[in-house]
């Protein structure tokens, strides 16, 4: 046999070898772990709603001054209705006015349709709920209400994150004593954490999102964390 066919021969013994107690060391490291998945859940209330809608009017083509003194009218009216509430001005954003054209049968413009967007964000959610879900008062006064719709959102959500991810952490220190336990084998230290997304859903709900979720239809919510943890056994 030749020199170079013999160091071939050794290089490759050398290679197989070292893959070899790779492997080994891996499937023996995966053997002396306990993997578990915690997990913590909490329901809360939201302190912070979003309303927002659009204050509309229709317009002939010659009295499209007419409309937007009817939008400003009832801008006036509903800013009045929110100051009776207890809302501060600061907490109603307006945006301005958009024109677009309304067609005939024939598809020549007949008119126009005025829209003003209005936001308010407030924290005191049943003066804007009485407002939003009871609009009778607005419509007696012959305001049209289009995308009236409400958001509800927590103002320390951060707090309640930070919360969780302990409890979360514990709850699966706490399934892998019990797994050690079951198992006549002792606990060592944590290897590995790695933590899930929030799911923030309406209560009861079984929705997940691999990027995670945020509900915002509804006032009471169900927020969700898990953290996947590993264990070396003594």
């Amino acid at each position: 046999m030749k020199t170079g066919q013999v160091i071939v021969i050794g290089i490759s013994l050398i290679l197989a070898a070292l893959v070899f107690g790779i492997l080994f060391y891996s499937a023996k490291s995966t053997e002396d772990t306990i993997n578990v998945v915690g997990m913590a859940t909490k329901r809360f209330d939201s302190d912070i709603v979003k309303w927002r809608l659009t204050i509309s009017r229709n317009s002939g083509l010659n009295d499209v001054t007419q409309g937007y003194s009817l939008i400003q009218t009832d801008l006036s009216f509903l800013r009045k209705l929110l100051a009776e509430k207890g809302l501060l001005e600061k907490e109603i954003t307006i945006q301005p006015i958009n024109t677009m054209p309304n067609y005939s049968r024939e598809g020549q413009i007949s008119g126009y349709i005025l829209q003003q967007g209005v936001f308010v964000i407030t924290s005191n959610i049943a003066a804007v709920e009485e407002i939003a879900l009871d609009p009778a008062g607005l419509i007696n006064r012959g305001i049209v209400l289009q995308n009236s719709d409400l958001e509800y959102f927590y103002s320390k959500l951060s707090d309640i994150k930070m919360e969780l991810l302990a409890e979360a952490s514990k709850d699966a220190q706490r399934r892998a004593e019990e797994i050690a336990k079951n198992s006549g084998i002792n606990l060592g230290p944590v290897t590995s954490l790695k933590t899930g997304v929030f799911q923030i859903t309406e209560p009861f709900s079984t929705d997940v999102s691999d990027y995670g979720m945020y509900n915002t239809k509804t006032k009471q919510k169900d927020i969700t964390i898990t953290v996947r943890a590993s264990f070396k056994i003594k």
